[in-house]
């Protein structure tokens, strides 16, 4: 039993950038496209971008050319302090999982708290394919930290 509750632990990451959380926050959420790895999409030779839409509800969708790859919805939309939303990548739609990121400032900078969680017992089958994370986040605090 032990070993299913640590199967649906969230994937938690920490990071201290030296920007506000505005700047954080933007360059995650409207600059997702630039600092995502293409090789985490459906054909990365093909990969554009990433959209965004900026309200709860809105789409989250990978862009190949005139292709377009929904991957989540936003559930939270809070500029500059926290960033929601629903997470279907390389999973069933049915049973999505979940990512939040908090953006707060700290020491002049800003620390982010990333967590990709909402595992269950209908997705946690797909909890492992996840472990790209910190080198995913590598890119977006390179992107972040100007």
């Amino acid at each position: 039993m032990t070993q299913m509750a640590d199967s649906l632990d969230p994937h938690r990451h920490t990071l201290d950038l030296p920007c506000h959380p505005e700047h954080a926050f933007a360059v995650f959420t409207y600059g997702l496209g630039d600092w995502w790895d293409p090789a985490y999409t459906p054909d990365p030779d093909t990969f554009t971008s990433i959209v965004v839409e900026p309200v709860v509800g809105g789409g989250v969708v990978l862009v190949h050319g005139d292709e377009a790859y929904p991957f989540g919805e936003v559930t939270v939309w809070e500029p500059g302090a926290r960033f929601s939303q629903s997470f279907w990548l390389a999973m069933d739609l049915a049973h999505p999982s979940a990512l939040d990121v908090r953006f707060d400032a700290s020491n002049g900078g800003c620390r982010v708290r990333f967590e990709h969680g909402g595992w269950t017992a209908d997705n946690a089958a797909s909890r492992d394919k996840f472990g790209g994370w910190p080198g995913l986040l590598a890119r977006y605090a390179s992107a972040a930290g100007e």
